[in-house]
């Protein structure tokens, strides 16, 4: 590792997340800007089977993709299957691009799996 990667690595996040306080099974992903921490975006977990710490391990892989960071965790022998995406072409009500995660195991037949939200300006930034 170099110097400059270890100070990207090392540099306060400006993207982070939350539990959501109205959906048991979703996180709000937050901006820090100044000393505030705005919503910008959520992600909703749809695989009701999906235990939480899981889904919190991918939402930490999402926000550490949103921060530029490089490393990420290895989740394939804790799911143990493939992970599809679908980002959505058309924006909602609320101006957010919208990206549907599908889980693909075994049986080989695809099933969705979480709902990633972000702000069109957001995501834009990210493309």
């Amino acid at each position: 590792m170099q110097t400059q990667d270890f100070n990207a690595e090392s540099a306060a996040p400006l993207y982070g997340y939350e539990r959501s306080p109205v959906n048991e099974r979703a996180f709000l992903i937050t901006k820090r800007e100044e000393d505030n921490n705005i919503p910008v975006g959520d992600y909703t977990v749809l695989d009701r089977e999906e235990d939480l710490s899981l889904s919190e391990k991918k939402v930490m892989n999402l926000i550490s993709l949103l921060n530029g960071r490089k490393r990420l965790m290895e989740l394939g022998h804790e799911t143990k299957s493939r992970v599809l995406y679908n980002i959505v072409s058309e924006r909602d009500e609320e101006n957010k691009t919208k990206v549907i995660f599908y889980h693909l195991g075994r049986e080989g037949v695809s099933k969705e799996n979480a709902l990633f939200r972000l702000e069109a300006e957001e995501a834009e930034k990210h493309a």
